[in-house]
């Protein structure tokens, strides 16, 4: 009767301990991160969009992916958390995208939409002169000759010294797109001060060629802009005093 009782009582736990691990649901750690790039030359026409490497920045072994044919990746089984994507191909310099939250809430986590980057510009620029004219100060952007009536994109870094570069600036213009060449590029006086720059001042130019579908991004570690797809190859800095 005692074994009989013994018998049955750990049949019983055995049972309790199978029923108690079918009712606790295992969840699922981690799920997939999916996105689609298109990838632009200078001219704004799609290319090739294979080949592209997309990688969680931080991971040990790095988890990367890479596009196909029609820009499509996919990081398998990521666990979940909050990662910064990092995308990079050969001629395209590298374009980040922080603070992706990959949740539990579905098969995988999409990045919404679908980026546009360019490649690095294939503008060069071979010499820069600037002149105070009454209100106004006229910046002189020269290009090979090349480059005639081909439209291209300039990007204008302003700063209060010379090593004034697309890392060391106080601030930026958009793109400027021109067939001009050479192009004047006018700005008024008041353009700088409202920009915090003082009469005495020596105000730095620096232009690069930039891309249409430009891959800069804010690096919130950094607290700057960064601009992946300048051309490097350009003219020295030029500078003028503000009247």
């Amino acid at each position: 009767m005692k074994k009989r009782f013994i018998l049955l009582f750990v049949l019983s736990l055995v049972l309790l301990t199978s029923c108690s691990s079918d009712d606790n649901t295992v969840l699922v750690p981690s799920a997939d991160i999916i996105g689609t790039v298109e990838l632009y030359d200078d001219d704004q026409n799609i290319i090739d969009n294979t080949g592209m490497t997309v990688s969680l920045e931080g991971t040990s072994p790095l988890i990367t992916a890479t596009t196909d044919l029609n820009g499509n990746y996919s990081l398998k089984n990521i666990p979940f958390g909050t990662y910064t994507l990092v995308y990079e191909k050969e001629g395209f310099g590298t374009y980040k995208r922080f603070d992706v939250e990959h949740t539990d809430v579905g098969e995988f986590t999409l990045i919404p939409e679908q980026l546009k980057l360019g490649q690095i510009s294939n503008s060069i620029i071979t010499e820069n002169t600037v002149v105070v004219n009454g209100n106004f100060i006229i910046l002189t952007v020269t290009r090979p000759e090349t480059e005639d009536l081909l439209v291209k994109r300039l990007r204008i870094f302003y700063h209060n010294s010379e090593d004034v570069s697309n890392e060391i600036y106080t601030e930026f213009s958009p793109i400027v797109g021109t067939t001009s060449n050479p192009a004047n590029l006018t700005f008024s006086i008041a353009f700088f001060t409202n920009l915090g720059f003082e009469p005495g001042d020596t105000l730095w130019f620096k232009v690069y060629g930039d891309n249409f579908y430009s891959n800069s991004y804010i690096d919130p570690d950094l607290g700057v802009t960064v601009f992946p797809n300048v051309n490097p190859i350009t003219a020295d800095a030029v500078s003028i005093v503000i009247p």
